[in-house]
């Protein structure tokens, strides 16, 4: 209690900022590089910070806020949940954990109904990490395939499934200059090819087959399934059609399991509520976080076949998450759920994500360093390119940069982009060095997106200009 008695201290600011650079440990900067960009408040997809500036957060904060910042009947039903139950542990259950697994199971995924049920973890690691359990306990084999260009989560597994060498926990010392990434030693994890520049069916299948001669190599008999993702949201990277139907062929014929992981991509992101659902196919087991509570409050969840569920029903297990299916945390994905379908946001995040994609394919067709688009819904990566005629990169080694290897580089044209789009009052993030992802909170209006279009026809106008003979072409 504070001296007033009152249950929770008021900071300020300008005090916020200084006991974070004093006590907290900050992410991906020294603390001698940091400065902290305190946020004040949010609503629908604007942000308030602490000097008054506001801004259009075209990145969703890192591809997590689902329908917005600030929905007021999902705020009102999570504090109805403050108000009531503290906690309750995975032995014993609530009114909200069986009703959130309904609507995740059956009324997000529709016909056909190949969901059996849904456990709920705290984040999108964990959930990882439950998918990859699940997935070894029911197959009892040990090897997990995945995909190069992948992004899984930081915890063991899922950083041992992280393909992208500089978000597999990456250290950077600013004081000697040494690179670390943490060892993850997982030898039963191998990468098979993404489906990274595939223009055709012919090429699509090639991925395939040489991810098939990979699994077959490791021991069909040694392989639990593989983890993918459909829209590589760190990667920048949205697969092409017939690749999850090969996929899903391949697996059903090999015996393995189909693990998809949509941490990232679901809940409404690509324009349905699953991104599979594009294609015609269904995964065997579904990872879900961000968008599941947009946020609202930490929870993830690991949807599962029929199949798997009857297996685990007829057992007991001791796996458990401490704040899986938490009260407060049901309530919040209880709520968006109901208030996503009740509002047709994902038809929405469908409708205006083509509004959004024509602006964007007209960008690219202006803009010399926009070398391509890929994505859907409201879902999307503009490619940067340093020479338009042959397509090189500004990074050559792109998506595969590995600071500890190649060092830092000194030009990164995605932070430029995202740097002037700043200037202009629009929030994005980076990733890949080439890359700009874009993937807004699912209720932006048009003329929200007309104004995202300003900020990065300014910033793409500033990238043209350091294009190698640009300032002979002017």
């Amino acid at each position: 209690m504070s001296a007033e008695g009152n249950p929770l201290s008021r900071v300020e600011p300008a005090d916020a900022a200084k006991l974070e650079l004093e006590y907290s440990i900050p992410f991906e900067a020294a603390a001698s590089e940091y400065e902290p960009k305190i946020v004040t408040g949010a609503s629908g997809c604007w942000v308030e910070f602490a000097d008054g500036q506001k801004m259009l957060d075209l990145h969703g904060q890192y591809m997590c806020v689902g329908q917005g910042h600030g929905e007021p009947r999902l705020r009102t039903a999570i504090h109805e949940a403050v108000d009531g139950l503290d906690f309750v542990c995975e032995v014993l259950s609530h009114e909200r954990k069986g009703y959130a697994a309904k609507l995740l199971c059956e009324d997000t995924i529709g016909e056909p109904t190949w969901a059996g049920a849904a456990k709920f973890v705290s984040s999108g690691s964990e959930a990882v990490e439950m998918a990859i359990l699940i997935a070894r306990l029911f197959k009892n084999r040990p090897v997990v395939f995945t995909t190069e260009n992948a992004y899984h989560g930081w915890t063991t597994a899922a950083a041992a499934a992280t393909t992208l060498p500089y978000l597999r926990n990456v250290f950077h010392d600013s004081r000697t200059g040494e690179v670390r990434t943490v060892p993850t030693p997982h030898p039963e994890f191998h990468a098979a090819p993404a489906p990274i520049d595939c223009p055709d069916e012919e090429s699509v299948r090639k991925v395939i087959e040489q991810t098939e001669r990979s699994i077959r190599a490791a021991g069909v008999e040694n392989v639990a399934g593989i983890i993918t993702e459909l829209y590589y949201g760190a990667g920048g990277l949205l697969v092409p059609d017939g690749y999850p139907q090969m996929l899903r062929e391949m697996c059903d014929r090999l015996g393995i399991l189909w693990i998809d992981d949509e941490v990232i991509a679901g809940a409404g992101r690509t324009g349905k509520w699953w991104a599979y659902q594009h294609y015609g196919v269904n995964p065997d087991i579904l990872c879900t976080a961000k968008g599941l509570s947009s946020s609202s409050v930490p929870a993830g969840a690991v949807v599962m076949s029929k199949e798997i569920a009857e297996y685990l029903r007829g057992g007991s297990w001791a796996a458990v998450s401490t704040f899986g299916g938490h009260p407060l945390a049901t309530a919040a994905v209880s709520a968006n759920i109901e208030i996503m379908l009740e509002d047709r946001v994902v038809e929405h995040a469908a409708e205006v994500g083509e509004y959004f994609k024509s602006k964007l394919l007209d960008l690219v067709d202006r803009h010399p360093s926009a070398g391509g688009l890929s994505g859907t819904g409201l879902a999307y990566a503009v490619e940067l390119v340093k020479d338009p005629e042959t397509g090189e990169k500004w990074i050559p080694t792109d998506r595969w940069l590995t600071p500890s290897v190649d060092g830092d580089p000194e030009f990164r044209p995605g932070v430029l982009i995202a740097d002037e789009c700043a200037k202009q009052g629009v929030l994005l993030f980076n990733f890949l060095p080439n890359t700009v992802t874009i993937a807004p909170p699912l209720r932006i209006t048009r003329e929200e997106i007309d104004t995202a279009m300003g900020a990065l026809e300014s910033a793409f106008s500033v990238l043209d200009s350091l294009l190698p003979g640009a300032a002979n072409a002017s």
